[in-house]
């Protein structure tokens, strides 16, 4: 079979793999199609010490498939159930990810199938169907926020996951505003159930963007007493700046939103099930798996996510 192997920042190869054999409890899926995303991009670019730690490491993470005759998804991970984090309600401290979702087929570990493997309701697009897993960290990013009904929420970043967002604090009662993003994105925000704006004063800030300026920028924007959540990651040797006179006279809360639960996930798929928003006007591009390493090496301006296929 084929699949996308990373060897190295920049260095993205296609190639001929044995077709992986499932152990004890895991599940043998082939991959009908799988969706690029900004982490997937960031790795190829600067490599992942979680995502990409050995050479060639396995690469893709969003997919949809078929698994004995059944359209499926699988969440890139699952709890363990066990550590301090599971048995405090919290995210699991012990979280291993699967990884090698731009191939023909991928083996989805016991662990995650026992909790994270889901049949695709009637009627949802496999390239819909694929969004479980971004949808869900969005969805556990506005659990983390604590929104209430008439808050206004910030986000910081219009692309997917910023557009995700707007759709998840819309449909919990607040009212987004994305701030930010090219004209061919902010085109999207209405549709998100969110406004344009600079977001100047608001309840909730959520950063969306995943820079140091965008950290900074989140802190600054949102009221005094206010919360800010920092959902988009940074490097581990990062260390944005941070205006210490707003955090303690002002009373800001800052959390930080990492990753989803099954909770989430199962959630996510009744959402992309129930239409309520155009989830397919996310996927802008359709590319081959052969296609892919050119793809991340030169990405369309107007790329939001592309749908790959063996």
């Amino acid at each position: 079979m084929k699949a996308a192997l990373l060897y190295a920042p920049g260095d993205l190869r296609i190639e001929e793999v044995p077709r992986p054999e499932p152990g004890p409890g895991d599940v043998l899926v082939q991959i009908e199609v799988a969706l690029t995303d900004g982490t997937d991009l960031k790795t190829f670019r600067r490599g992942h010490p979680v995502l990409a730690r050995e050479s060639p490491a396995p690469f893709g993470h969003e997919f949809c498939g078929i698994l004995d005759g059944r359209r499926v998804v699988a969440a890139n991970s699952a709890p363990c159930g066990a550590c301090d984090g599971c048995a405090r309600g919290e995210q699991c401290r012990d979280l291993s990810f699967l990884a090698g979702a731009y191939a023909d087929w991928i083996v989805v570990p016991e662990r995650i199938a026992a909790v994270n493997v889901h049949d695709v309701p009637p009627g949802v697009e496999p390239e819909v169907a694929a969004m479980v897993e971004p949808l869900a960290c969005c969805l556990r990013g506005i659990e983390r926020a604590g929104i209430h009904a008439g808050d206004t929420v910030a986000i910081l970043g219009a692309g997917p996951i910023g557009l995700m967002l707007a759709a998840c604090v819309a449909d919990a009662g607040g009212w987004p505003v994305v701030v930010g993003g090219r004209p061919e994105r902010q085109e999207l925000v209405e549709l998100f159930g969110a406004e344009s704006g600079a977001g100047t004063g608001a309840d909730v800030v959520i950063e969306a963007v995943g820079s140091e300026a965008a950290w900074t920028n989140a802190v600054e924007l949102v009221r005094p007493g206010g919360t800010v959540v920092m959902f988009g990651g940074l490097p581990r040797d990062a260390r944005p700046p941070v205006d210490a006179y707003r955090l303690h006279y002002e009373e800001l809360t800052v959390r930080g939103s990492f990753h989803h639960t099954p909770a989430t996930l199962r959630a996510a798929l009744g959402f992309l099930a129930s239409g309520a928003y155009p989830w397919g006007r996310l996927v802008t591009h359709r590319v081959l798996l052969d296609e892919l390493p050119a793809l991340f090496a030169d990405p369309p301006r107007d790329l939001l996510k592309a749908a790959v296929v063996p």
